[in-house]
């Protein structure tokens, strides 16, 4: 469609926004729900301003995220001589993505049976070319020095606990 023509009927923005609140109420409906119960509602939650603190902390480096990369973040920063202060919503070590990590992976180039530029080519074929190449090299290489760091930590250890 030019500039030029007017559209003709509703826009593809109105569409969507129309069809998305309809599959949203059907869902709703295939669960028992239904707006006139309430559960629709805004959420707009009642905040008691006298009961709000502030707690004042002076740190080097701020990790948001307690998952495993929140953490790798968190000891190389401490490790490297920094003041850190990781906040994070769950457990440390289980939240975030790591719990639908499915495991470990470490590219052991000494027993693997395809180079490093296979690895990364299969990858991408099998993400249909929409991961970064240069990343998943990164990762690759440096997986093994990861994986042993966690082994030296204690991680697979079933009594391991972190402290910090």
């Amino acid at each position: 469609m030019t500039s030029s023509q007017k559209s003709k009927g509703v826009s593809r923005r109105r569409f969507m926004t129309l069809a998305g609140g309809a599959a949203g109420l059907a869902t709703m409906a295939a669960f028992g729900l239904f707006p006139e119960q309430g559960v629709c509602s805004t959420n707009v939650p009642e905040i008691d301003m006298d009961k709000i603190t502030n707690i004042e902390n002076e740190t080097d480096v701020l990790v948001i995220g307690g998952g495993m990369a929140g953490l790798f973040a968190a000891v190389k920063a401490h490790d490297a001589g920094s003041k850190v202060m990781l906040v994070s919503k769950g457990r440390l070590g289980s939240s975030g993505q790591t719990p639908f990590a499915k495991g470990i992976f470490a590219f052991d180039p000494d027993s693997e049976k395809f180079s490093l530029d296979e690895f990364v080519d299969t990858v991408s074929r099998s993400a249909l070319g929409t991961n970064n190449p240069v990343y998943t090299r990164q990762m690759a290489e440096h997986s093994l020095a990861r994986v042993n760091e966690l082994k030296e930590w204690g991680f697979f250890d079933p009594t391991f606990r972190l402290s910090l």
